[in-house]
C-alpha cells in the first residue's frame, strides 16, 4: 500500500487505493484457490481439478490481461498465470490418457442425453431413451406385488417421479467428489456407483417402503448404463469439427476445457474467444443447442492429424473470417474453403515428412 502513489493535491483525481486494495485481495485469493488445486491434484486422480486448472486463467479476476491490472500488480497477475500454466503441464500426461477419454465420453453421453430430455420434445435420442425407460417402469408397476397394494397411488408416484430419476441418475455421472473417487479403483467404476446411489434415493423418496423398489432401480440403472455405454462406443470415431469460442458446448463448462485438451488442435484467437479447427469424437458435435451451431462438422477423417495439421490449415483462413461482428466464422466465404485448406495442410505435413526421411536415409 506504500508503493500506491498518492493523487497529491489534486481534489478530483481519483483515488487509487480502493481499486488497489480490492484487485490485491482478489489475486491473494486466486493464489489461495490454485494452491487449493495443486494439493488436490498432489493427492490422486481428481478430474475436476484438473478442469479447473485448466479454465483458471479464464473464469480468474475481472482483469483479462496483466495489462487490466494495477500497474503494481501486474508482475504477481504474470507470475499467477505462468504458475497455472506450470501445474496444468506438470499434471498433462495423467490426464490425456484413455482412462480419461473413457471418462470424458461418459460425461459427454449424460450431457447429451441430460439435454435431449429436458428439452421435453423428440430429439435424436429422445423418442428411444423416454421409451426404453418408461418400458422398464411399466413392468415393474405392472409387477403383482403392486397389484396388490394401491396401485393408483404407486402409478402417481411414478409419473410424478419419473424425470426425477432420469435428473438425479444423469446429473450423478457428471460429478465425482474425491472421496467417492477414492473408494472405487477406477473413476468410471465410481462414478457408475455414484449414479446408482443417486437414483436409488430418487426413487425411494417417491416410493418409499414399496418391495420392488430396489428391482426398479437395478433394472433403470443397468439399461441406461447399457444405453449410454452403446451410444459413446458408437460414437467415439474421430471428425474434423470447426468450433466457434463465441459459443457454448452442451457440456459441464469444466469438461469443455478438458474437451480441447485431450484433443488438440489449431486455435485462432479472437478477442477474449478462442476458434478451433481439430477432430474429436462425432459424439460431441450432437452437444450443440438447438438456437446455437458451435460446432461445425467439417468432414469424416482417418487421417491421424497433428496439431501442426491443424494449426496451417486455421492459420490460412483470412482474419476477416474472426471478426467479432460477423456471424459464425465457417458461415463466411473462407469457410468454403476449410476442407480444401485442411486437404493442402495435410499435404505439406506429408511432404515435409518425406523429406526428412530422405534426408536422414538419402539411399532410399
Amino acid at each position: 500500500m506504500a508503493d500506491v502513489p498518492e493523487p497529491g493535491g489534486c481534489r478530483r483525481c481519483p483515488n487509487p487505493f480502493p481499486d488497489y486494495y480490492t484487485q490485491a485481495r482478489r489475486l491473494i485469493s486466486r493464489m489461495e484457490e490454485l494452491a487449493t488445486l495443486a494439493d488436490r491434484l498432489s493427492s490422486g486422480h481428481d478430474l475436476e481439478a484438473y478442469c479447473d486448472v485448466l479454465a483458471f486463467g479464464i473464469h480468474g479476476p475481472d482483469w483479462s490481461n496483466p495489462k487490466d491490472a494495477h500497474r503494481l500488480l501486474q508482475k504477481p497477475l504474470s507470475a499467477l498465470g505462468a504458475a497455472r500454466d506450470r501445474l496444468a503441464e506438470l499434471h498433462a500426461n495423467a490426464y490425456r490418457s484413455g482412462r480419461v477419454q473413457e471418462e470424458l465420453l461418459l460425461i459427454g453421453t449424460a450431457a447429451l442425453l441430460d439435454s435431449d430430455f429436458r428439452r421435453r420434445r423428440p430429439g435424436k435420442f429422445r423418442l428411444p431413451w423416454q421409451e426404453t425407460w418408461e418400458e422398464i417402469c411399466e413392468q415393474a408397476l405392472d409387477a403383482p406385488e403392486v397389484k396388490e397394494s394401491s396401485s393408483d397411488t404407486a402409478r402417481y408416484g411414478y409419473q410424478s417421479g419419473f424425470d426425477r430419476w432420469c435428473e438425479s441418475w444423469l446429473n450423478a455421472l457428471m460429478r465425482l467428489t474425491p472421496a467417492e473417487r477414492d473408494n472405487h479403483a477406477s473413476p468410471v467404476t465410481a462414478r457408475w456407483a455414484r449414479a446408482y446411489a443417486a437414483l436409488e434415493r430418487s426413487v425411494k423418496r417417491d416410493l418409499q417402503d414399496e418391495p420392488w423398489v430396489v428391482r426398479l432401480t437395478d433394472r433403470l440403472h443397468h439399461a441406461g448404463r447399457g444405453m449410454i455405454t452403446g451410444i459413446a462406443a458408437s460414437m467415439a470415431e474421430p471428425v474434423v469439427v470447426a468450433y466457434d469460442g463465441r459459443e457454448g458446448i452442451d457440456l459441464p463448462w469444466p469438461a469443455q476445457y478438458l474437451l480441447w485438451a485431450q484433443y488438440p488442435g489449431g486455435v485462432r484467437p479472437a478477442g477474449s474467444s478462442q476458434h478451433r479447427l481439430t477432430a474429436v469424437p462425432r459424439l460431441f458435435t450432437l452437444l450443440d443447442g438447438l438456437s446455437r451451431r458451435s460446432l461445425r462438422l467439417i468432414s469424416d477423417t482417418e487421417w491421424h492429424d497433428s496439431p501442426a495439421v491443424y494449426q496451417e490449415a486455421i492459420d490460412n483462413v483470412p482474419k476477416a473470417a474472426f471478426s467479432p461482428d460477423a456471424h459464425c466464422w465457417w458461415n463466411t466465404q473462407a469457410a468454403g474453403r476449410l476442407p480444401h485448406l485442411l486437404s493442402m495442410a495435410r499435404a505439406d505435413a506429408a511432404s515435409a515428412q518425406q523429406q526428412t526421411q530422405r534426408a536422414q536415409a538419402p539411399w532410399r
